[in-house]
């Protein structure tokens, strides 16, 4: 728009004609407003907002060629801050995001080629959008900036996008720095944080990707593993946040990106990296879900909670405040209130147990290690598939009772009461808990197991060990009568109780 226009008059006389402007566009505005008189910053700033707000690519891919930001291979990131970013070689007047009103309707229509570098990949399912990613550059702009950033005062929910930017006082500078921040963090997100593909989660491969954009000399652009050099940091790195993201699908709230950000930002280090997630696994399931003043009436995290524990003065603090939580006090026999985050930090920690302890040779059928292995897990072995196939899928977002609901009660073998617990839970897809919610365990079994059946859905590490101790003890019966169980009690209280057992001995230990 043309540098003298006068920003709340424009707003008005758009919205008069009907035209819904965007909170973001209204933010863009109102920081490009501190820049009227300065082209050269206002086409730098226009450029870096277009580049980073198209979510669905690299950033790289938007700013083709600009090896003086990213590098020869345009695999790193080069500048130290927004004056290092380079002006455009077209005349700035005219340039991405400075075309006024009489411009726009002048410019002849070109027919825009496709670059080379728009194709790779295709597109990817971003994990979070554009106004809430603009959210968690600010936080993290402010609380760089400002000595005396509260950020328990600040909201990650785009509803509060045009509210949180009018908390700041924007100088030049300040618009300058968000800019180069914004940059970065979108290098960052797109460089060092999962993407997932697009189409549906199936069985057969892992949708989610972590891989960084490179080209070499005049080369095609491809992508390649960020951890290139170490497929079991990069496996780990992959479950970890996408373990995260399961937890946390919705695009509002993403604590823990920023703290990746935040963290990347200080340090990116891969090696670091692949350790600071880890510690904010251990540390969001001990620090938070196992604390009760942080959990409201239905053990979901109060607001500020996450904040509270990890984000003070400043600084990130992923050390364990304490490790001797008590599971059963925060979610005792009879709760049904039991987070989605502690289902899925219990199918990362067998993952990882089944990384560290039948890894290469050890892995063969009859070895002690994988006997060991599967007695600890309190069941007989079954494929290893189960677990070298594993990936956290978007689609188990709900609990099934194993031993199901409508067959415990009053007068009945067992309670609902006893059925209410961490040992009897199993995180399922929401299309087979409601074909198979009533059966009995047996027959879920039956279902579940069956390759017709949605692998996905029901690919929970912690609810396969629960269907093979049921299909245990239903083999232990036809082998042996005195072992043969009343059908439907197949899984039982004293099987759920076990299980939550030697699950707890899993997840409670944090000695790696």
């Amino acid at each position: 728009m043309p540098k003298d226009v006068d920003l709340n008059h424009y707003f008005e006389v758009m919205n008069s004609r009907g035209e819904q402007l965007e909170k973001h566009e209204i933010v863009k505005a109102k920081l490009c407003e501190q820049l009227i008189g300065n082209e050269e910053a206002m086409e730098k700033f226009s450029r870096i907002w277009e580049a980073c707000s198209d979510m669905s690519f690299y950033v790289q891919q938007k700013l083709p060629g600009m090896t003086s930001v990213f590098g020869k291979t345009m695999g790193s990131f080069d500048i130290e801050s927004f004056n290092d970013f380079p002006n455009s070689n077209v005349d700035s007047s005219l340039s991405l995001g400075m075309k006024s009103i009489s411009d726009l309707l002048n410019t002849p229509i070109k027919k825009i080629e496709k670059k080379e570098d728009d194709d790779i990949n295709d597109r990817f399912q971003p994990i979070i959008d554009f106004p809430n990613f603009l959210l968690i550059v600010l936080k993290i702009t402010r609380a760089w900036n400002e000595d005396d950033f509260n950020p328990l005062s600040f909201t990650l929910d785009d509803k509060e996008l045009i509210k949180e930017f009018d908390k700041v006082n924007l100088t030049p500078g300040f618009v300058k720095d968000f800019a180069y921040n914004l940059l970065l963090a979108k290098y960052f997100l797109d460089n060092f944080v999962i993407h997932h593909t697009n189409g549906e989660d199936r069985a057969i491969e892992n949708p989610w990707k972590l891989q960084y954009f490179y080209k070499k000399g005049s080369k095609a652009s491809y992508l390649k593993d960020l951890y290139e050099d170490n497929k079991a940091q990069q496996n780990e790195v992959i479950q970890l946040l996408s373990m995260f993201e399961v937890a946390f699908t919705p695009k509002q709230r993403k604590n823990y990106l920023f703290y990746c950000l935040y963290h990347l930002f200080e340090d990116c280090d891969l090696n670091n990296y692949v350790e600071f997630l880890r510690k904010l696994a251990d540390k969001y399931f001990f620090d938070v879900y196992l604390d009760a003043s942080k959990l409201n009436d239905i053990n979901q995290p109060k607001p500020n909670s996450f904040d509270e524990t990890i984000f003070n003065n400043g600084e990130l603090s992923v050390e364990l405040e304490k490790t001797n939580r008590d599971f059963n006090r925060i979610y005792p026999l009879g709760s049904y209130n039991i987070p989605l985050y502690v289902f899925n930090y219990t199918d990362y920690k067998l993952w990882k147990k089944y990384v560290v302890e039948l890894r290469g040779n050890k892995a063969k059928k009859n070895s002690r290690n994988r006997k060991d292995f599967f007695n600890s897990l309190g069941c007989s072995g079954f494929e290893l598939d189960a677990f070298n196939s594993f990936y956290f899928s978007r689609t188990r977002k709900s609990l099934e009772h194993y031993y199901p609901q409508a067959k415990a009660g009053d007068n009945m073998p067992i309670s609902t009461h006893d059925i209410n617990c961490y040992g009897n839970f199993a995180m399922i897809g929401s299309d087979a808990n409601s074909s198979g919610s009533n059966l009995n365990p047996i027959n879920k079994n039956n279902r579940y197991l069956d390759t017709k059946s949605n692998q996905v859905s029901v690919a929970s590490l912690k609810f396969r060990i629960m269907l093979q101790i049921c299909q245990d003890n239903y083999n232990n019966g036809i082998k042996d009568k005195e072992k043969e169980r009343p059908f439907g009690l197949e899984w039982d209280v004293e099987d759920m109780v076990r299980h939550q057992k030697n699950m707890l001995e899993i997840i409670m230990n944090n000695s790696e």
